[in-house]
């Protein structure tokens, strides 16, 4: 086990986490008792075909779905005892969370989508933060824009600011490339990492591709619910 002054600088740990789906009796394994710790800081891709249950360990490390068994701490907090408010009380500020489908309300412009719940989280000047992420990303110009009138690259870049415009600890992103082209998601890749550099930020990213994953310090590669390989990736 790691010491105390260890700890203090690890993001996610997780230890022999379980994840069953199903009535008791006829339950399916989707985690088969998971170990991991990730470093402040560090950017990592969690690797592996569909189904083989990283989408899954993602939702638990997000506070999203709850473990079967196991423990779980993400930015120093324990998730096991905590209800799904305190889960959502957890994410907010300190996790971004980064999804294939982008997720924006199609009502609400692109200032809002970013602006609204900085607004509802009661942070200072939610507005004036949300125009200058949106900025960073390359939106500046597009803030009054609706998600119908952005194209899916500039959708996904309003997503990015949302994720990060609260300042979280830990920015997780699942497939984010998963609906763009070739050349649209190098751009995205590149924006991604951009803004966790500039921000420090831990990130982790779902894929099941091995370019994308040689961006990363770290490359973990699961199977079946398990992890099968933890190494070091091309920017390490």
């Amino acid at each position: 086990m790691p010491d105390s002054q260890t700890r203090t600088h690890i993001a996610i740990a997780a230890r022999n986490v379980t994840l069953s789906l199903g009535e008791s009796g006829n339950q399916t394994q989707i985690l088969k008792g998971i170990d991991l710790e990730i470093p402040l800081g560090q950017s990592v891709a969690l690797l592996g075909p569909s189904g083989s249950g990283k989408s899954s360990l993602m939702a638990i490390l997000s506070g999203l779905e709850r473990a079967t068994s196991g423990e779980v701490t993400v930015a120093g907090l324990d998730f096991g005892p905590m209800d799904e408010d305190g889960l959502a009380k957890a994410r907010r500020g300190r996790i971004g969370i980064v999804l294939q489908a982008f997720h924006l309300l199609p009502t609400m412009t692109a200032l809002e989508n970013v602006a609204v719940p900085l607004e509802l989280a009661g942070r200072d000047d939610p507005f004036g933060t949300a125009a200058r992420e949106l900025e960073a990303v390359g939106l500046g110009h597009r803030v009054t824009h609706y998600p119908s009138q952005l194209s899916g690259g500039e959708q996904q870049r309003v997503a990015i600011a949302r994720a990060m415009a609260p300042g979280p600890d830990i920015i997780f992103a699942d497939e984010p490339t998963g609906n763009l082209d070739g050349t649209t998601g190098d751009a995205i890749i590149d924006l991604l990492f951009g803004r966790q550099k500039a921000s420090g930020a831990t990130l982790l990213i779902i894929t099941h591709d091995p370019a994308l994953a040689t961006h990363c310090d770290r490359v973990i590669e699961m199977r079946d619910g398990l992890i099968i390989a933890d190494r070091a990736g091309g920017a390490a």
